[in-house]
C-alpha cells in the first residue's frame, strides 16, 4: 500500500524515455525511435501516451512555444512493476513544418498520462532538415555564388523566407534576393523578390518573380541542371526589369482573391506558422503590415481553407544551422 500511495505521488513511478534513432530528419522523410516504458515499484495503468512537437519561434527579442501536432503512440495499457516495454515511434515530416534554422527549433516532448498518478514525461530535440529537393536548390544557388545572409530562414508574412545575395555573375545587377517555397500538387515553385543593385538600370526596387522547377529537373538531382535553370530564369527576369520595369506585387497575393485558392499561407514552406500564430501575434513579432495582411488574407480560405489545425493555446514547453 505505501508503494502505491508514494507512486501516486511520483515516487517510484513508472517513466518513460523517447529513443530516437536520429534527432535530424529532412522534410518529407520520418523520424523513428522507440519508447521506453520503465515500471516503478507497482503495476500502473497509462491511459495515454503522446509526443507533443514543440516548436520554439524567437523574433525581435521574443519567444513563444507552440505544439504544432500532437502523436498519439499507444494508449490504455498495464506496465508491471519492473518490467520495461518498447513500443516503436514513427512521424513523417511535413512540408508544412518550418526548417530548424535562425529563429526556429523544435524539441519533441513525451507525455505519459499515469491513471491516478503524477503524469511523467520526456523531451528530445529535433532537427528538421530541408528536403533533398529543397537541398538541391541550395546548392545550386551557391554553385551560382550566391551567399546566404545572417537572419536566413525568418518566419515572414506566408512562411519561412530565405535570403541570399550574388558574389558572382549577378553581383553587378542584383544586392539581394528573397525567395519562398511553394508546394501544389506535384509542382515545386520559388517564388522570388529581387532588389536591383545601385547603379543597375531600376535601382533600389524590387521585382518579384515565380519560377516552377520543372518535374525532371528535381528528379536528375543534378545541381548544374538546376543552377542553369536558375541562371537563365533570372538573366531574363532581370531582361524584363530594364524593359518593362519591375514587378511590385507578387502574382500569390492577386491569386489570393480568386475563389478556390484557399488560405494565403497554404502550399507555402512554413507557411503553417504565419496562419496558426493569427493576425495579433505577427503584429508583435513581425510588425503590423504583416498582421494586417495575415488577417485579410487569413479570412478568406472559407470552411477549408482557414487556419484551424486544431492545436490548442500556446504551449508552457520551451537556431541555427542544419
Amino acid at each position: 500500500m505505501f508503494k502505491k500511495i508514494m507512486a501516486s505521488f511520483g515516487v517510484g513511478a513508472a517513466k518513460v524515455n523517447l529513443v530516437l534513432d536520429n534527432e535530424k530528419c529532412r522534410i518529407g522523410e520520418s523520424v523513428r525511435g522507440k519508447m521506453v516504458v520503465q515500471g516503478g515499484n507497482v503495476a500502473q495503468g497509462i491511459h495515454t501516451l503522446d509526443v507533443d512537437v514543440v516548436m520554439k519561434l524567437n523574433s525581435r527579442g521574443k519567444e513563444i512555444s507552440r505544439v504544432v501536432e500532437t502523436i498519439r503512440v499507444a494508449r490504455d495499457f498495464r506496465i508491471e512493476a519492473r518490467d520495461t516495454r518498447e513500443i516503436p515511434f514513427e512521424h513523417q515530416i511535413p512540408f508544412h513544418y518550418p526548417l530548424s534554422k535562425g529563429s526556429v527549433s523544435y524539441t519533441l516532448v513525451t507525455k505519459m498520462d499515469i491513471a491516478q498518478a503524477v503524469d511523467t514525461g520526456d523531451a528530445d530535440p529535433l532537427v528538421v532538415l530541408p528536403s533533398r529537393e529543397m537541398e538541391l536548390v541550395f546548392d545550386a544557388l551557391q554553385f551560382l555564388g550566391f551567399k546566404e545572409k545572417i537572419g536566413s530562414g525568418k518566419i515572414g508574412q506566408y512562411g519561412q523566407e530565405f535570403m541570399y545575395y550574388p558574389s558572382g555573375q549577378f553581383a553587378e545587377q542584383l544586392k539581394e534576393m528573397e525567395f519562398k517555397f511553394f508546394i501544389d500538387s506535384n509542382d515545386c515553385r520559388l517564388y522570388f523578390e529581387l532588389e536591383i543593385a545601385n547603379g543597375f538600370m531600376r535601382s533600389g526596387q524590387k521585382h518579384h518573380a515565380e519560377l516552377t522547377i520543372p518535374a525532371t529537373v528535381l528528379a536528375s538531382g543534378s545541381v548544374q541542371e538546376l543552377a542553369q535553370t536558375i541562371r537563365e530564369f533570372l538573366e531574363e527576369e532581370l531582361r524584363q526589369v530594364s524593359v518593362q520595369g519591375p514587378r511590385l506585387v507578387p502574382s500569390y497575393q492577386q491569386q489570393q482573391h480568386r475563389p478556390g485558392m484557399g488560405s494565403a499561407f497554404g502550399g507555402f514552406m512554413g507557411g503553417m506558422v504565419a496562419g496558426m500564430l493569427g493576425g495579433a501575434l505577427l503584429g508583435e513579432l513581425f510588425g503590423d503590415d504583416e498582421a494586417e495582411a495575415a488577417e485579410t488574407y487569413g479570412d478568406m480560405g472559407g470552411e477549408e481553407g482557414g487556419f484551424d489545425f486544431g492545436l490548442g493555446d500556446f504551449g508552457d514547453f520551451g537556431g541555427d544551422e542544419w
